[in-house]
């Protein structure tokens, strides 16, 4: 029996409001639940400890999480009792309703660089924070965004970050337990940068193999990934890299090295002189994923940005769009937006574009994990 009076009553609220912007890490019931399979999960459990409240995000307050559809108000003296996943409210309050969670999930993944959740000052450390709270201003809830952060997050090492089974697998794991977690059909996911070409990655599966190491990151997902958003991503590599092989984040194998082509500029805006260049050898890890003919989910949205320092002025790299992922089913582009402020400025197109192919919240029994 739990006595609650108003003045607790508001006096939470007031500590609510305070944390609103707070969104990490991933919940204790998330975490409950990853150390039922200690040695599967160690990767994240380490990530989640390590990065605190900056590194992770997601999951359920407390088992079989609800919505609640009615308002009411708690007067002075009213008694409440609450059992988890059930709430019985006497006295003179309006009994709520409650429901099932009813939006698919949706997996986040930043950058090079950068962080699940804002990192300090930084501008390249924003993380997923703004997009977060657009989505729940729209009735989302924490049960279903979820992040974790990948690789080193100080901007001096990002020419030292390349596609490498670490981040893959992390990656991977994080996005099955999720399906598993949250027992829900199929996921959406919202990718970043360098965090769409993980994205893309894990969705494939199969064996991932290089000159230095080969992992096995488990079968095609493809079928339980209903949209997948990239944004500002390097699908053909970056002029940037052209001629900085040396740096690991530009490599020929698992960098974002665009190749050469002789006779023109990476970032020429003018088809006709890169239409010889289409056939350049790039990045391999980029080819390999570029050279399979399906679609890494039912509905693929590519955004980008014409004016993206990182990415490069026009988004083009010998004459193709880099960030536009093949087998697409739309593309939007901006202007006078920088390669964050296309993570961040976003949010509304990245909700419309979901809900637009999005179906309910379908339940899936799966006890794999």
């Amino acid at each position: 029996m739990l006595l609650i009076n108003s003045s607790f009553f508001l006096a939470s609220m007031v500590i609510i409001g305070a944390m609103a912007d707070v969104y990490g890490p991933v919940s204790d019931h998330f975490l409950h639940h990853l150390n039922k399979r200690p040695k599967r999960n160690d990767a994240i459990i380490r990530q989640v400890e390590a990065l605190g409240d900056t590194g992770s995000f997601g999951g359920k307050a407390f088992s079989d999480e609800k919505r609640v559809g009615a308002l009411f108000s708690l007067e002075a003296n009213t008694h409440s009792d609450v059992e988890e996943g059930m709430t019985t409210v006497s006295g003179k309050s309006q009994v709520q309703k409650l429901w099932e969670l009813t939006n698919t999930p949706i997996v986040f993944i930043h950058g090079n660089s950068d962080s699940a959740l804002k990192y300090e000052e930084h501008p390249f450390q924003t993380g997923f924070n703004d997009v977060i709270k657009y989505f729940m201003d729209k009735d989302y809830t924490l049960a279903e965004l979820y992040g974790i952060t990948y690789g080193n997050r100080s901007m001096a090492h990002s020419f030292s970050n390349f596609m490498q089974c670490e981040y893959f697998q992390l990656q991977r794991r994080f996005l099955e337990f999720v399906l598993h977690y949250t027992k829900s059909a199929q996921v959406n996911i919202v990718a970043h940068s360098m965090g769409a070409t993980i994205a893309r990655r894990i969705i494939k599966g199969g064996q991932y193999t290089t000159s230095t190491e080969s992992c096995d990151l488990g079968h095609d997902l493809t079928k339980r990934v209903n949209t997948f958003i990239s944004i500002a991503s390097a699908n053909y590599g970056m002029c940037i890299c052209e001629h900085a092989l040396a740096f690991a984040a530009c490599g020929m194998e698992t960098g974002f090295h665009p190749g050469t082509c002789t006779g023109t500029s990476c970032d020429s805006q003018d088809y006709k002189s890169t239409e010889n260049c289409g056939d350049v050898k790039y990045s391999s890890t980029l080819m390999d994923l570029n050279k399979d003919g399906k679609k890494v989910a039912g509905f693929v949205a590519s955004l980008w940005s014409e004016d993206d320092e990182i990415i490069g002025k026009g988004n083009l790299v010998w004459g193709r769009h880099t960030s536009l992922v093949p087998h697409s089913d739309m593309r939007k582009i901006y202007t006078n937006l920088n390669h964050m402020d296309m993570k961040s400025s976003t949010a509304a197109d990245q909700y419309n574009i979901i809900r637009m192919n999005d179906q309910k919240f379908i339940f899936a029994d799966s006890t794999e994990y």
